[in-house]
């Protein structure tokens, strides 16, 4: 069990890693060719979190049981955070001119996988009344979990995630069968050695054909098809290559709290964009790749305090120990 706990931190570690390499680039930080992955990871980075949420599926006894921990350890933070954004939106921008609405962005993440876990969770214990073949039961929940995707992905954009949840279904699925059908987690290292050079080459494949995919809006240039099978070899690969490394400082450590870091990174990065231009001046603004590299640094660093503070005095909302 530790082990699994290990490699499955560095995983969400790198993975929240990439989201903040995205959002930095977002304000023109390693951009002009010093982050060219940042299309290739577009793929990965919200599927690997699906993915992983379907791998630890339980069965809870029942969807009240199932809803009420899902309450517990997604929508707590989601409303925490937005709330506690909303409360102080005037005073931030008072003080620091920075917008809210920049800064909760990321929240959407947390409502989508609220959303996942809800449908899927009603269509498991639905067929899992009704259908006494565990064969056609498995068979039907498959189904229905990819007539959800192909609907949410011909919807598009709906409000309060909706239509994200829905197209991005499958992928939770995925992790799911991986786990209970699969038995991913009892791989052999040899399997894995294997798995992880064929996983790069068809990777690499199909991330050659991506387009412009935006989860967070529902939007996408590319087939579903290519989505759900970059998704899951871009995951399969993080995944093989996190259980052979096992464990990395302070990435593993920001996974461990990774939903304190999705909450918290904006704030973090807008507060070291604002600040370090004012403090080394002409310097600062001369640099590309330095500036970029110093903004990360600082970023991470200011996360990791994050964790360290909101874990500790309030874990109740920060999906450390269950409020309800």
């Amino acid at each position: 069990m530790k082990e699994r706990i290990e490699y499955i931190d560095l995983a969400k570690g790198i993975c929240i890693l990439l989201v903040v390499l995205d959002h930095i680039a977002g304000y023109r930080y390693f951009s002009d060719g010093n982050y060219p992955m940042n299309d290739i990871f577009e793929q990965t980075r919200m599927p690997l979190y699906f993915i992983l949420s379907g791998l630890f599926f339980k069965d809870y006894g029942g969807i009240r049981e199932f809803l009420l921990r899902k309450t517990n350890r997604i929508l707590v933070p989601y409303l925490f955070f937005l709330i506690l954004y909303r409360v102080s939106a005037k005073a931030i921008y008072s003080f620091t001119g920075i917008s809210v609405g920049e800064i909760w962005a990321p929240l959407w993440f947390l409502l989508c996988l609220f959303w996942m876990n809800a449908i899927f969770a009603t269509m498991y214990y639905s067929v899992k009344r009704f259908v006494q073949t565990e064969r056609t039961s498995e068979i039907i929940l498959a189904l229905c979990v990819l007539g959800f995707g192909i609907a949410g992905y011909l919807i598009g954009y709906t409000p309060l995630s909706i239509g994200s949840a829905m197209t991005s279904l499958p992928f939770l699925w995925m992790g799911y069968f991986l786990n209970r059908k699969l038995s991913f987690f009892q791989l052999s290292i040899r399997w894995q050695w294997a798995l992880l050079v064929g996983i790069g080459m068809l990777a690499l494949l199909h991330f050659t054909y991506m387009g412009d995919n935006f989860f967070y809006l529902n939007t996408y240039s590319t087939p579903l098809s290519l989505i759900y099978l970059a998704g899951l070899f871009g995951t399969l690969g993080i995944l093989l290559l996190s259980r052979v490394i096992r464990w990395l400082p302070v990435i593993s450590y920001i996974g461990r709290y990774s939903i304190i870091v999705l909450c918290t990174h904006m704030a973090v990065v807008k507060v070291v964009i604002n600040l370090l231009p004012t403090c080394w001046g002409e310097w600062f603004q001369a640099t590309d790749i330095a500036q970029s590299l110093i903004v990360l640094l600082l970023t991470i660093m200011g996360c990791v305090f994050c964790c360290w503070i909101l874990s500790k005095y309030l874990p109740w909302f920060t999906a450390q120990r269950d409020l309800f």
